[in-house]
């Protein structure tokens, strides 16, 4: 019987599905009765080995399968009444049926009880996948309607959403697309919207995998911030990097009127950085002087250009090629700003833009 329930344990390991588990499990425990059975009659020792082999035969059967422990109800009954019919046959007399009635209880009242809490388990498992389902769920939501940093702050510490902010020394970029204007008044919603997608899908992993926030999207046009939230002090270098970068990542993008090419301007200096909006709804922002420039900074750039501004050419000027635009008067400044091109970045010599076929004074929308 020993090498039975050993054959029996080991078969059961190495069942593939739960379903195979609990067959296997009912037929140990069926022909482990029944051998109980035959060995009580056998040696004329019901009483001896009656109510121990019943209870390991129950037992035994739930430890090694983990079949649920419903199925072993029925089965315990017909062994009872199959011990109490021996018993009465041999005139055990009234005490071993009351052990066996014991048992009997005991048995039934285990199965309950581990059936109750199994199904508890299993509720309280379901109810965690749920919710981790549910946190995938709006992690994956977060990060794709904000920039990761961003979305990483707001998981870690949900206060960081309250509205203000601090002023922190950033590097603002903004970038658009030429031709966008006239390319909508052709084309179908839909093929403008296919062509800005095709546009920023080129550019905003540039602009993540130097670490910068992508703050938003504004028609054809785009805001990304470095130095905020997290911390970057070569902020300046990373912008310039992305800059040069997203330039030469939309020349692999085919367009019938001629390449998609972005306008490019960055410029470095103070902002408050926070959320900006209402109670209901806001965005993460960077605010100030120092964007506003950066905004006329890209009106200003040539196609296929990166104009950076003064404070953001200080900051690079040990690796930067530059080329000097003067000091012109770009709207809303009331002061005259020194402006550079970035040609590109010395210790990233493939880091050069598309040579652009616009002056300033011919740029359009």
């Amino acid at each position: 019987m020993t090498v039975f329930l050993l054959a029996t344990a080991g078969a059961s390991r190495w069942a593939t599905t739960q379903r195979r588990r609990d067959a296997i499990g009912l037929g140990q425990q069926f022909v482990a009765g029944c051998a109980v059975l035959v060995l009580c009659v056998a040696t004329g020792k019901v009483a001896t080995y009656a109510m121990p082999g019943l209870m390991l035969t129950a037992v035994f059967g739930f430890a090694v399968t983990r079949h649920p422990f419903v199925g072993s109800i029925p089965i315990g009954t017909a062994y009872c009444l199959l011990f109490l019919g021996v018993a009465e046959g041999s005139n055990l007399g009234s005490q071993l049926i009351l052990q066996l009635f014991l048992v009997a209880a005991t048995v039934v009242a285990g199965c309950v009880g581990a059936y109750l809490l199994e199904r508890s388990q299993r509720t309280a498992y379901a109810q965690g996948r749920l919710v981790r389902a549910l946190h995938e769920r709006v992690d994956l939501l977060l990060h794709q309607y904000l920039s990761p940093d961003v979305a990483r702050t707001l998981i870690e510490d949900p206060a960081r959403a309250a509205l203000g902010g601090m002023e922190v020394d950033v590097t603002v970029l903004f970038a658009d697309l030429r031709g966008y204007t006239a390319f909508a008044e052709r084309r179908s919603p839909a093929e403008v919207v296919a062509m800005l997608n095709a546009a920023f899908g080129a550019s905003v992993p540039i602009v993540l995998e130097e670490g910068g926030t992508v703050v938003q999207f504004m028609g054809d046009a785009m805001m990304a911030v470095f130095n905020a939230p997290s911390p970057q002090p070569d902020h300046a270098r990373r912008a310039a990097r992305a800059g040069l970068a997203m330039q030469r990542a939309v020349l692999s993008l085919p367009d019938p009127d001629g390449r998609p090419m972005f306008r490019v301007g960055i410029n470095s200096g103070p902002a408050l950085v926070g959320n900006i909006g209402a109670a209901d709804i806001r965005n993460f922002s960077a605010i100030g002087d120092t964007t506003n420039l950066a905004a006329r900074l890209q009106t200003y750039a040539p196609v296929g250009s990166v104009v950076i501004g003064a404070r953001t050419y200080e900051l690079i000027r040990d690796i930067a090629d530059v080329r000097s635009l003067g000091t012109p008067a770009l709207k809303g400044k009331s002061e005259a700003v020194e402006v550079y091109e970035l040609v590109g970045l010395r210790d990233d010599p493939g880091a050069r833009p598309l040579e652009h076929r616009e002056t300033p004074a011919s740029r359009g929308s």
